[in-house]
Parts: C-alpha cells; structure tokens; sequence
C-alpha cells in the first residue's frame, strides 16, 4: 500500500468514555485527518531540533505513526525508521541528513524537517532552519540543556524562529523536569511557560515513575496505560479529590503562574484577567490565543513534557504545533538584495515567483533533486527558471512532495509550501529561483553560511578505468554537501576532501565505496590548517606579461594586503578574508583603449571586476608554505592597468592571481592552526585530573568554570515557574540533590584533541562529557610549525 496522502483520508475515532468522582467526559482523537490543499493559514513548516540522541528521529516516528501515516512505529535501534533512511544512519543510530515528510493534524498540513543533532552535520541545522517558520525544541529531561542544544538554538535565534520546548525521556531515571526548564532561563536565556506537569508514581521499591501529564490549560489528566501504541489518551478532570497527594494544588499553582506570565507580556490577556480576577477562571481559549501571540512574538517559549519511546505525550505536542507555532502567514516577509536594494518578498500565490533551494540530494534514479521553499508565487509542472546565482535557465522535469524517502508526483508548489524540484542541472544549495521572463533578475534571498572545514584526507582511484566514477561521485556529494571542499593539490596531484569532522569526512568516505561504488583508496585524515602573514602591511605591484596559445597576455595590478582585526571573521564566501576592488582609476585612456577594440574582446567593468576577483579567490585556496588556505585578510586590489586586446579576462584573472601569490611570500607568511570552542562536563572529583589534561599536553587555554545547571543561580527579577524535582534544590521542599558536574570552557587546538573522548572517558571514569565546534585559527609557535611542516613536508 502506498504511504503517500490521497485526496480522502478516512477519519477514525476513539472515543474512550471514563468517569472518575461523578466527572464525565467524551477524548476524541481524530487518528488521521482528511488531505487536501490547505491554505496558507493551515499550513505549518516545522522543524525538530536538538542535541544527538535527543530524541527527535523518535518523537518524529510517533507524530507519524499518530497522523496515520503509518501503520507502526519504527525503532531508531531497529534501524526502520521512516526519516532515518540512509544505510550509514540506520548503521549508527543517528540522523546524518535532515529529512522531510508532510502530513496532516487536525486539519492542518504539516511540512516537518527531521534534522541531525552531531556537531558535524550542523550545516544541515542550519539550511533547514533558514526556510522554517517554527521548531520544536526537545530538549534530554536527564542530560538538560545541553551543548548542542545550544547551538541550534542560537541558529533559531538567528533567523527569528518561534519555538516550543518539550522536554522528553521523562520515564528515565534522574529526568528533572523542573531542572531543565531553569536551565532554559539560564542557559538558553528565553522565557518558558510550563504548558504541562508530569505525574509520578512511585513504584514497589520507590523510585518515580512517569505516568502521565497534568494538561494545566483544560485543568486535566492525559494518561495512555490503556494503549501500549500511545493511540487511545484517557482523559481525567483533575480535581482536590485525584489520588496523588499534592498533584491538584501545584497545578493550580502552576496554572496560576501562567496566566499571571501571560498578563504581564500580553495587554489582551491581562484585561481578561483583570475582569476575572480569579487565574483559574481565565477562559481556555483566552489562554491559548495568548500563548499563540507570545509564541509568535518571541517573548516567551511554551514547555511541554513526555517520553516519546513510551509513547506519552506526543498527540498534545503535536496539538500544541498546530496550536502556537506559525504560519507562514504570521512570519514577516523574507528579505532580498535588488539592484542593490533590499526588497521584501510578499506571500502571495499571485505575485511573481521567487524561491529559494536549500537543500539538494543526489538520486541514483531520479538525478539531482532540490528542495525548494516558494516564498511567492507557484512552480508549475515544465516551468522554465531563471537561477539568479548562477545565471542560469533551469527546466523543470517533475514536482514532488518528500515523505523522507518516498515521494509523490504534484502539478505544482504554491507560496508557502516546501517541495521538490526534479530536472535542475546548475542549482545549489542557497540560491534563488524566478521565472524566466521575470525582469528581476539580480533578485537574491539571503543565502546560507557555510562553516570552514577543519579535516581532510586525500582520495585517489585505484585504476584509470576509476577515476571518472570517482570524479562524477564527488561532483555529487559536493552539490549535496556544501560543507564538503574538494580540490587537486598542484604539487602532488592528490586531490583532497575537507570536512567538518572526523565522523562527516567518515560518512563521505563510507558512501563513496558503498552508495557510489567508487574504487578508491583514501589517505590517512589530517587537520585542515591555514596560512596568513604576519607583517602589518603590505604592498605589492604585478605585471603578467605572457604569451599564451600564440596570443599575447598582458596586464598589470596593484594590490595592498593587512591582516584582518582578531574580532573579524572576515566574509565565508572569500575563506574568511575581504577583498576589495578598486577600478575607478582606470584611467579615460585605457578606457578608450580598451572600449575602441573589437566588441568580441571589449570588457566593462563588471567583467574587469569578476576578473580580478576570480583571481584573488583561486589565489587564496593555496598558500605559499604547505599549501593551506589562506585566510583572515583584507586584500585591496587598485590601479589595474589594462593593455587594449591583450588584457583579456584571462590575463586580469592570472595577474590578479600571480600578484597575491608573490605577494604573500614577502609577508612572513605563517601557519594557523584550527582553534575549538570545548565545553567539558565532569564530576567535581575528576575537575582536577581534566583540567590538568587540557592545559598540558593539549595546550588548552582556560576560559572559565561553571557549576552545571543543575544548582542554577538565575535572574529573579523575572519570576521562572518551574515544579519541584528531585534533581535541583527548591526553596519550598528539601529534597535530595543529585551532586551538580562542574563545566569547563576552554579554547583548544584541533590537533590536541583526536581521540580526546576517548581520553576523557579514562579520566572520568566514563562520567565526563565534552563538545567542541571551531572558534578561529590561531598562529602556531615557531617550533609547532616546524614539527607539522616535518610532518606534511618531511622537513623544510
């Protein structure tokens, strides 16, 4: 049976009929709902963000299992996971790509993004919230606020995207739901608004066990103990007569708090309050709408709670996307670049088209597939584009819509929705897509930071007979993986693959011998260093005169060259340096020179600039000591000087290119070394131990200690409503508190630390935790560079 959506769904029901202490009521669950084209208002793009191991590929598996898109519910452990369907995901346990998938929920579409939670594989993080109007943020109840976690959530604060927390594995054993919504305040620095309370039970030896959730808006108890699948929710009025001592009264306190949150960030609600007096006689509705406005707005984070593996808790969050999360409707219109201007882009299906491809996957079937976000407009079927990035005219074969591996043949993709495109040769990752009659054609949406690799290893084909499959294959994966460099070293003729980490370069490595099937054989993996100069100025003047192919070529340029300040990272498309083009003292002589030639050979200036830039770029990927990018520079190329016909594009490009590369070798150039942001988390009693780790051989520099979230002292003049754990200390009740781990903030080479976590699980007794991501390139020590020099090189 096809998983794809037709155009009637059947509907079923549950009713489930319980009473308790006189109080009657009717839980209907609608299992699926009916798919059709939504409006724009009823449509939500979504994604689940998180920390390795999370939970999202699990609670994803349920939403799906929920909406009735299947029939059982998949086991990350089994490796049958819809949206963790590549071999090496299923192999490992964890998401490698983000994965989409649409389904519907309360009649309500749903575009959901699965994405990755390793470090690595932030890329995909980030390309996936760049075209999202909300995410779901699940967050460890054990683990908290973790690094990774932080991290995604800062990629969401970039682009403004409204969230709602759920915090899962709640059936665990050390899960603090209070705990963790702290350190929501704390770590994360937002608002929550704790949605839901979880009941414990305590079974025949003591322990708490997760049995369910308090519903504060509707005053309710959700429990699933009948249905082992999670489908059928029991439903109880929560009242002072309900078993479990205390439970009544914090959820009164509880709904309490937020209400009185919700009056003092939302006029709407606070008149509503005002006129009621009382918290509890706040009406639903009123709630909800005002938890849907802060949502929106920013200012706060709804919180929820369950144990997704358990099946618990997952139709209320689901509820609660449709219920507060945005529509594309509700988000502000996307910015774009216009003849230099910046232009919005209105949501309307009427107007003229504009999307943007973030993502692209290689089909062995199908060819290259795009997803696209339409932001105006609608792609037809056989549509011809215009890509504004590469200038390119694009043909549209088919239209699809992802269930993560599966998909469906559509006529079309309206504003708002999220699709795929069959048929596109030249498009990548971050650029933008018009009609081809548009007049717009400079239209550029802001496109996606490429973070800098920090690993490489060397890959070569076995045969002759290999090497096109090879090169085909990473033609490929670099459409895919915009994270991923490849390039041929001009000395060895080796060519080279950076990455972001040891796990991406690992993955890459795997698909090509076993999705591609390439014969090759793969180097040993090395850090990606870069290469700078150490003086503070430099200037240099370049005269190319050649004769290439019987046709002379000749030109001339200038360039001034000073390192960049330590608090610019410089532009990502220029390998962290600036470059700045200077042609307005092309002098009227040369002018006329140039413009009184042949019209075949005569150049403008835009085509004068792309010259001189293209040179300086393909200049920059090679340095004059190992051959390392350069970067961290400000390069300001003037006073071109052109020679009629003989100063073709050519010839401006290899002097631009000559000029920076005799240039840097009278700079002192030097050796940077990958620096990484780490986070170590450690029990007090093996602080000593790490610390003394880091700051010995691995050369670390300590920025700071902190106590881990767990014993939180946090901002009291906004009051933080959180219930009482067992895993942090609350001024009503002395409980037990499980000891807080110590969190150290460092700066450390890459070099430092291969195999470091293996390392840290010696010295900590297998308690310690650590995360890393790059932080900036430092410049090595005199007797650093000679030692990876005699280790790149064999000596100088």
């Amino acid at each position: 049976m096809k998983r794809v959506f037709q155009n009637v769904r059947s509907v079923y029901i549950n009713h489930t009929l319980l009473k308790f202490k006189s109080q009657t009521i009717i839980n209907q669950r609608f299992y699926t709902t009916t798919i059709k084209e939504y409006s724009i208002s009823k449509t939500r793009n979504i994604g689940i963000i998180a920390h390795i191991d999370g939970g999202k590929t699990t609670t994803t598996e349920r939403m799906l299992h929920y909406a009735g898109f299947t029939r059982r519910i998949g086991d990350v452990d089994h490796g049958d996971t819809i949206t963790d369907y590549m071999k090496q995901e299923r192999e490992r346990g964890i998401s490698i790509t983000s994965a989409a998938i649409t389904f519907g929920w309360k009649n309500h579409r749903i575009n959901l993004i699965d994405t990755p939670g390793h470090v690595d594989f932030t890329i995909e993080v980030e390309r996936s919230i760049r075209v999202l109007d909300g995410a779901i943020t699940i967050l460890d109840g054990v683990s908290g606020v973790e690094a990774q976690t932080q991290t995604v959530w800062d990629q969401a604060d970039k682009y403004g995207i409204p969230r709602i927390a759920y915090v899962n594995k709640m059936d665990r054993i050390g899960a603090g739901f209070g705990r963790t919504v702290k350190e929501m305040r704390y770590k994360l620095g937002t608002r929550p608004l704790v949605c839901q309370l979880p009941i414990m039970k305590k079974d025949s030896i003591g322990n708490n066990l997760f049995f369910g959730i308090v519903d504060l808006l509707d005053m309710q108890v959700l429990d699933w103990n009948n249905n082992p699948n999670g489908s059928i929710i029991n439903k109880t009025i929560l009242t002072e007569q309900y078993p479990i001592s205390g439970l009544f009264e914090e959820a009164v306190k509880g709904r309490s708090h937020l209400v009185e949150t919700l009056s003092e960030i939302d006029d709407q609600l606070l008149e509503i309050f005002l006129a009621n007096e009382d918290p509890m006689k706040v009406p639903v509705d009123d709630i909800r709408e005002a938890l849907r406005r802060v949502t929106l707005s920013g200012k706060a984070v709804p919180v929820f709670c369950g144990a997704s593996y358990k099946n618990i808790g997952v139709q209320p969050l689901m509820d609660a996307v449709v219920d507060f999360l945005p529509s594309p409707l509700d988000r502000l219109p996307p910015l774009a670049t216009l003849s230099d201007k910046i232009v919005e882009i209105p949501l309307k299906e009427k107007e003229k088209l504009c999307a943007f491809a973030f993502k692209v996957i290689h089909d062995h079937k199908r060819g290259p597939m795009i997803f696209v976000r339409v932001y105006s407009g609608k792609i037809d079927n056989r549509m011809t584009l215009f890509n504004t990035s590469s200038r390119k005219r694009e043909r549209v074969n088919k239209l699809l819509q992802m269930y993560a591996n599966d998909v469906e043949e559509i006529p079309s993709i309206s504003a708002g929705n999220i699709g795929v495109i069959v048929g596109l040769k030249e498009t990548r990752t971050g650029d933008t897509l018009i009609q081809i009659n548009d007049s717009r054609q400079d239209l550029k949406l802001q496109s996606i930071d490429i973070p800098s690799p920090v690993f490489f290893y060397s890959v070569e084909p076995t045969s002759i007979s290999d090497e096109k499959p090879l090169e085909d294959a990473l033609k490929n994966m670099l459409r895919e993986d915009p994270s991923l460099h490849v390039h041929v070293d001009s000395d060895s003729g080796q060519t080279l693959i950076s990455g972001m980490g040891e796990l991406h370069l690992e993955i890459i490595k795997d698909r090509l011998l076993t999705e591609f099937k390439v014969n090759a054989e793969m180097g040993k993996m090395r850090i990606s260093y870069r290469e700078t100069i150490t003086v503070e100025q430099l200037e240099h003047t370049c005269l190319y005169d050649r004769e290439l192919m019987g046709k002379k070529q000749k030109a001339q340029i200038s360039l001034m060259i000073t390192p960049l300040p330590e608090n610019d990272k410089g532009i990502s498309e220029e390998g962290g340096n600036r470059i700045e083009i200077i042609i307005d003292d092309l002098n009227s002589e040369q002018q006329n020179e140039t413009n009184n030639q042949n019209s075949l050979t005569k150049l403008d200036k835009i085509e004068i600039r792309d010259a001189l830039h293209s040179g300086i770029l393909s200049a920059l990927y090679r340095g004059p000591i190992l051959g390392f990018p350069i970067t961290g520079l400000y390069i300001k190329v003037h006073s071109p000087k052109l020679f009629g016909l003989e100063s073709t594009k050519t010839a401006i490009s290899a002097c631009a290119s000559q000029a920076l590369g005799e240039a840097m070798k009278n700079g002192a150039p030097a050796l940077l070394e990958p620096l990484m942001d780490v986070e170590v988390e450690v029990p007090e009693e093996h602080l000593g131990d790490v610390l003394a780790d880091l700051t010995g051989t691995r050369r670390g520099n300590i920025l700071g200690l902190e106590t881990s979230g767990q014993l939180i002292d946090y901002d009291h003049s906004i009051e933080i409503y959180a219930p009482p754990d067992s895993t942090y200390i609350s001024s009503n009740e002395k409980q037990k508190v499980i000891e807080p781990k110590r969190i150290i903030k460092a700066h450390v080479p890459l070099s430092t630390l291969l195999g470091y976590s293996s390392s840290l699980r010696s010295l900590t007794g297998g308690t310690g935790s650590f995360n890393m991501r790059i932080h900036s390139f430092g410049i090595m020590s005199e007797d650093r560079a000679k030692s990876v020099i005699t280790e790149i090189q064999g000596g100088y």
